[in-house]
């Protein structure tokens, strides 16, 4: 066993500000959120208790990762390696519930103070989504530490709140996404899972992530210390954007890295399975609580949705937010064009 490893960053409580901010959009929390490490990664106060944990899990040779910012095509992705490394199993993946077959690291560690005891009583049928009726009795982490081989792992986290032979051990996807996308999808999973609890509207929300003040934020810094090690060989990179334009094409590249050989028509099979109305209609993909189809994991499966909802105001802050935060990295996301004129009088 691996000696254990003292975290090597900061967990610090975010400011009173600050912390008004992030819960105008989130219902339940009732400790102050914290930032950790040099990026100041945005997480809940719970993250203290199991962050120690998650970094010195022990990673396993067959392990295969999937990491993204939320929102970033997770649940795609998650689907067609589970199904690639599974031998395109498609009766065995509609049989369980890809949170089972694909566990997210750590879940425990983001669920609100005040709805552990409601998950356990299934309020809003909420036990159902997400495996949540499970994460409040055992450690997410806990859970993928006692899993047998070979383990599908999902997480939120960025690279640097992760195991840190995690690159050198397993093979690790990360799917990247337009922030201005991920800013829209983000709101409505919070809208749909917390329903009329939920008072923020995207004007708020927006405000907050673009002031890196929501779970796993700052979203361009998280993606950045993915893309730095893009040339390691056992990590892939990809944009969700590439996907939604050639999928077959995508997924050839996932079976290469993953060194699995399909022939061709298996690949189209794969990929109409993969579309997003394939997947919304499956209940062990599209995850709901209960029979409460109000509450889905997938929404529209799109890129440049995010120009229905943002004015002209917002769309410049938006260009200014992205702008900045990737100056001076190498660093670029395909949909995003910058008016360097428009920005610079921000």
């Amino acid at each position: 066993m691996a000696p254990w490893i003292d975290l090597p960053y900061e967990i610090r409580n975010v400011t009173p500000e600050e912390d008004k901010i992030i819960k105008k959009c989130l219902i339940g929390y009732t400790k102050p959120f914290v930032k950790c490490g040099k990026n100041e990664y945005v997480m809940a106060a719970s993250f203290r208790k199991h962050a120690e944990e998650i970094y010195n899990l022990e990673v396993r040779p067959d392990d295969v990762w999937v990491i993204t910012f939320p929102r970033s095509g997770t649940t795609w992705t998650q689907e067609m390696v589970w199904l690639i490394e599974n031998d395109l199993d498609f009766k065995a993946a509609k049989g369980k519930p890809l949170h089972e077959r694909f566990p997210m690291l750590e879940v425990t560690a983001h669920i609100p103070q005040v709805a552990f005891e409601l998950i356990k009583a299934n309020f809003m049928n909420l036990a159902y989504f997400q495996g949540l009726n499970h994460a409040v009795r055992k450690p997410s982490w806990k859970a993928i530490a006692e899993a047998p081989s070979p383990r599908f792992i999902k997480t939120h986290l960025p690279l640097s709140l992760l195991p840190p032979k995690l690159l050198s051990t397993a093979k690790v996807i990360y799917v990247a996404r337009d922030p201005r996308d991920v800013a829209v999808s983000y709101y409505y999973l919070h809208k749909m899972v917390a329903k009329t609890l939920m008072r923020a509207t995207f004007q708020t929300f927006w405000e907050a992530f673009r002031r890196d003040l929501l779970p796993w934020t700052p979203i361009v810094a998280h993606t950045n210390e993915a893309w730095e090690k893009r040339h390691n060989p056992n990590l892939h990179f990809l944009f969700y954007e590439d996907m939604i334009k050639d999928l077959p094409k995508e997924i050839r590249a996932v079976c290469k890295f993953l060194n699995r050989k399909y022939p061709a028509d298996k690949i189209e099979t794969l990929a109409d399975y993969l579309s997003f109305d394939s997947l919304r209609k499956n209940k062990n993909v599209n995850n709901t609580a209960g029979d409460n189809t109000e509450v889905q994991f997938l929404r529209k499966g799109e890129a440049g949705g995010w120009r229905t909802h943002f004015d002209a105001e917002m769309e410049l802050q938006a260009e200014e937010f992205i702008s900045t935060r990737l100056r001076g990295l190498d660093l670029s996301y395909p949909s995003f064009q910058p008016n360097e004129t428009e920005c610079s009088h921000l």
